[in-house]
């Protein structure tokens, strides 16, 4: 059986659609797609319909590229007031072997969040810090191992039902069936993490389109996160003012020919473009990055100060990726802002080269991971499509429509089973 596995992040910007495949421990990429985005804000939701035609255009390009029906897929949440539980729950092992089974992790996790979640939150996911075998034996993947007891200390993440609904039923509508949700700061972890941030306390900052998202983790588990309401756009907005064009040709000048320090840039070069009544102008280097340098510093000094109300702990290392990073030396306002130790990090992954594509990866491996400690194999496509991969047809195209899980049964058992 092909592990296989489609993430889907919805962002304010684009959605962006990953197809991986696990072999031999690493994640290769089947296909990939980037599609605007229509009906989405800061984050949010604001229009179901507009949401539902994106996820259906990028899903079929998706299948027109691999020949099959994509059915099945991980999407992130809005995690605005997500809340971070401290969890401690043991049971016997009452197996005649006394080894430890998938069934007595999946009921570990079941019992753990047993009265604790707030009535207007919904289960996100459970976050396993330590498997404790008979008090003493400390073990991340306890399937197959041997005990009379085991203690299960997990964070339990949590966020408002708002934010799981919305997307549910845009996924249900979109014929996409959901095998499970996360938060991007915890996807954005698993793309970066390595075995240095797996053992220290440090943050996350991915910079986004409309909005900053900052993640505190302690030995690779997430213990907070805020999302502050700046981003790139405003960027863009900043330089159709000052300079009096059409902020649709922003884009450009912000990714193209700006420098994200003064410093570093050719005094030499120009920008013609057209201003909102006609005219050519000239613009230099020089003028458009002190514009995209003083918006850039301000975000890069309330993520700072975020990290900063989020812990009290000593921060080890900050890390920064999202779309943003990708603007002409950006690492040298960075070094500037927060000193010589941060790490801007780069998706090196052949096929999605491209940091805009951290969180999209971090949910295929934080899946992967997931299935681990529950000693499962799980594929999201079925024997059928497998083949077809293998041995591509003509005609693959199918008729059937893609019935979705109900919403109740997916809370229920879909997520944590």
């Amino acid at each position: 059986m092909k592990t296989i596995y489609t993430s889907i992040d919805i962002g304010s910007d684009t959605v962006k659609f990953i197809v991986s495949e696990l072999y031999n421990d690493k994640f290769n990429i089947l296909a990939s797609h980037t599609i605007k985005t229509k009906g989405i804000r800061k984050g949010l939701i604001v229009d179901a319909n507009l949401v539902i035609n994106t996820i259906k255009d990028g899903v079929k390009e998706i299948n027109n590229n691999l020949g099959i029906e994509i059915k099945k897929a991980i999407v992130n949440v809005p995690s605005y007031n997500s809340k971070f539980i401290y969890t401690e729950t043991s049971k016997e092992i009452t197996s005649e072997d006394s080894k430890i089974t998938k069934e007595d992790i999946n009921e570990l996790i079941k019992k753990s969040v047993y009265s604790k979640i707030p009535n207007d939150y919904e289960l996100l996911t459970v976050q396993p810090l330590d498997f404790i075998i008979d008090s003493e034996n400390k073990n991340p993947y306890p399937v197959g191992k041997t005990g009379k007891n085991i203690t299960l200390k997990a964070i339990i993440i949590a966020t408002p039902k708002k934010n799981i609904y919305s997307v549910v039923s845009v996924m249900e509508a979109s014929s996409i069936e959901l095998t499970d949700i996360t938060i991007s700061g915890l996807a954005d972890y698993y793309e970066v993490r390595n075995d240095s941030t797996d053992k220290k306390v440090g943050a996350i900052i991915n910079l986004g389109h409309e909005t900053t998202t900052v993640s505190i983790f302690n030995r690779g588990k997430i213990m907070n996160t805020e999302t502050i309401q700046i981003g790139g756009r405003n960027i863009e907005r900043d330089l159709a003012r000052v300079f009096n064009i059409d902020i649709f040709e922003t884009r450009v000048l912000k990714e193209k020919f700006a420098s994200a320090h003064k410093r570093f840039l050719s005094l030499t070069e120009v920008f013609e473009i057209k201003n909102t009544v006609g005219e050519v102008m000239k613009l230099s280097q020089l003028e458009v990055s002190e514009v995209v340098m003083a918006r850039l510093s301000e975000i890069l000094e309330l993520a700072k100060k975020q990290i900063l109300l989020l812990t009290k702990q000593k921060i080890n290392y900050v890390i920064l990726t999202g779309g943003l990073t990708e603007i002409k030396h950006f690492k040298n306002l960075c070094f500037e802002i927060f000193g010589k130790d941060v790490i801007i990090y780069s998706v090196d992954t052949l096929g999605v080269r491209d940091n805009k594509y951290t969180t999209a990866l971090g949910m295929v491996k934080y899946f992967n991971d997931k299935m681990l400690v529950r000693g499962k194999n799980y594929t999201m496509i079925d024997s059928v499509d497998e083949s077809l991969l293998i041995t591509p047809k003509n005609n693959n195209k199918k008729n059937d429509k893609i019935i979705t899980k109900i919403f109740g049964s997916f809370l229920s058992n879909s997520k944590e089973d």
